[in-house]
């Protein structure tokens, strides 16, 4: 029931009545106040005054002050059933004038008929919204577990709707389950009458929200029009993190930490446990190694943390005695890989695409331990808002100077270095923050025994191994040896998936243009063990090969295409596969 002030205007004593205008919304356990007064009007404090029958006397219940004056709603849960409650509203403003809605002729309320079950609370309207959209993904699909549906319904209040929103917050280990939910052709989660399901609802929870009738109209259409337009944007992302999460191995570490106790401490992250049934798993350091037992060690989630020495300098995660991931340890830092291979500072390792987003970034490094010698490459499209430094070991080397740019902008430099043979040397990409303070970004540890030729390949996105430097200039992954300027766009190679694979596993490319192809396995020496096509022509599209591993053994495989077109030498491109029995 809404309940309606007279317009006219009454004065009585300084206080002018009916310069405010109040509506009462009855609700099954509260009254929703929501009052309108003109603009000239500038409230100091506001106070709510309340009688239950006629013949009582009104008693302040609510008063606000200062900035809280300023809200034009009150929410009265303290009403009892059966009881009318007469209203009015009182406003002060800065010069000590008093205006009031009508307390001759008051707004009035009562509780309507309470629900035959208990009423659940909600925060707001998308809470209640994301509920009710579980519901209806659970009676289009009766054999997931609601819990799988609210983790992708969770995605739709998060950032972003790529691939990166579902590696940095959905559980890897419901991607299986999520795929079928996904990909319902039978299933219209957004049709016409979605929104219908929402009447039974408006009585019990409106008042809950601060919402009058139109607000909530207005509001539950922004949630359906964002949520829809959200989901199929995440829905056509879904197959990208697949392939990436396919990409990965069936475990691989995520965080390290050394210097804080005794011992080392490794955190494992598990994406495919079914695969690593009767696998032998083990972290290693040079000759030491450590059993891993994940179906002991995992309970009910997909991380666990493991102690070694504290001696180890680096870990090696082996499966079958194959090396699927490794990690160094840095004195005194607890640190996370991404899955782009960046090492980057936190206390709180969670699985992620990439470090904090930046306009500028590490995006080449060359390390010699024998000249001591350091080359580094910063690339991005600077706009000037932040500044961003190089430091060794907390000592600051390399204050950027980039001019504000459209452009992509690569500049690099050359540094001889003293390290201290006694610590964990580190190199640390930073960026201003609050208080003039920089902040770490990403960190590489330099060793002394070992080189590091690294390229973010294409530019800004995972780290790779570089066989050949590109500083100054676009990283790319030359296969042949011929000017970068002739090389035509001619196909993308995907991952296979899944990756590793215990059997079958497929590989799948996008050819841009008609060329002329091969595309072959081979083991780790180079040599062929299966041709899928040799020197044929293909018209542009998309092509997929199963392979069947069984009869060989365990180990990495590489899948290779080889494509020309007239004019041009041939692209070659290959990427690492690993087979696990």
């Amino acid at each position: 029931m809404i309940c309606n002030l007279w317009s006219e205007t009454i004065y009585l004593g300084n206080a002018k009545i009916n310069s405010i205008d109040l509506d009462i919304y009855d609700g099954p356990k509260s009254l929703l106040l929501n009052w309108i007064f003109p603009d000239t009007i500038q409230s100091k404090e506001t106070k709510i005054f309340r009688k239950s029958g006629s013949d009582s006397e009104y008693e302040l219940v609510a008063n606000f002050l200062e900035s809280k004056s300023e809200n034009n709603k009150y929410l009265d849960d303290s009403c009892k059933n059966s009881v009318r409650y007469f209203y009015y509203v009182e406003i002060v403003d800065a010069s000590g004038n008093i205006y009031k809605s009508d307390n001759l002729r008051p707004s009035f309320g009562a509780l309507t008929k309470p629900p035959k079950v208990l009423l659940k609370s909600y925060n707001d309207l998308w809470e209640l919204f994301v509920v009710v959209l579980n519901n209806s993904i659970l009676k289009s699909n009766p054999e997931a577990k609601y819990e799988h549906i609210h983790a992708i319904t969770n995605l739709l209040s998060k950032q972003g709707s790529n691939k990166n929103t579902w590696i940095d917050n959905f559980p890897t280990q419901y991607l299986n389950d999520a795929k079928s939910i996904i990909e319902n052709q039978d299933a219209n989660y957004f049709d016409n009458n979605f929104l219908d399901q929402f009447q039974k609802y408006e009585e019990l929870h409106r008042n809950q929200f601060l919402l009058i009738p139109s607000e909530w109209d207005s509001e539950l259409k922004s949630n359906f029009i964002f949520a829809k337009e959200k989901w199929f944007l995440l829905k056509d992302s879904f197959e990208d993190c697949k392939k990436i999460i396919g990409g990965l191995p069936p475990a691989f570490i995520l965080a390290a930490e050394k210097g804080f106790d005794d011992k080392n401490k490794v955190k494992l992250l598990v994406v495919d446990l079914e695969m690593l049934s009767q696998k032998k798993v083990n972290l290693s350091y040079f000759g030491e190694s450590i059993e891993v037992d994940f179906f002991h060690a995992l309970a009910s989630k997909p991380v666990f943390s493991i102690n070694t020495p504290n001696d180890w300098d680096f870990v090696k995660l082996n499966i079958d005695d194959l090396e699927v991931d490794r990690i160094d340890f840095i004195n005194k830092k607890k640190v996370m890989k991404t899955v782009a291979q960046e090492i980057v500072m936190t206390d709180k390792p969670h699985l992620t695409m990439s470090k904090e987003n930046s306009e500028v970034w590490l995006n080449e490094l060359y390390w010699n331990p024998i000249t001591s010698n350091i080359t580094v490459e910063v690339a991005g499209i600077y706009t000037g808002l932040n500044s961003y430094i190089i430091s060794i070991d907390g000592e600051e080397i390399w204050s950027l100077d980039l001019n504000p740019s459209f452009d992509m902008q690569y500049i690099d430099s050359t540094f001889n270095l003293k390290l201290d043979s006694m610590i964990d040397n580190v190199l640390e990409f930073k960026v201003k923050g609050e208080n003039n303070n920089y902040r770490s970004l990403e960190v590489v540890k330099l060793l002394k025994e070992e080189s590091i030729s690294n390229h973010r390949f294409p530019d800004g996105e995972s780290w790779r191994k570089a066989s050949k430097n590109s500083f100054g200039s676009k990283n790319i992954d030359k296969k042949t040896i011929m000017d970068s300027s002739l090389i035509p766009e001619l196909f993308v190679l995907y991952q296979n998936y899944p990756n590793p694979f215990n059997s079958n596993t497929r590989i799948s490319f996008d050819l841009l243009q008609d060329a002329t192809l091969s595309l072959y396995v081979t083991d780790a020496t180079g040599r062929i063990k299966t041709i899928f096509s040799d020197q044929e022509f293909y018209n542009s599209g998309k092509y997929s090969f199963d392979w069947n591993a069984e009869i060989f053994s365990t180990g990495v495989y590489f899948f290779t295409i080889n494509a020309e077109i007239d004019g041009y030498a041939s692209v070659v491109f290959s990427r690492k596969m690993i087979y696990l029995k």
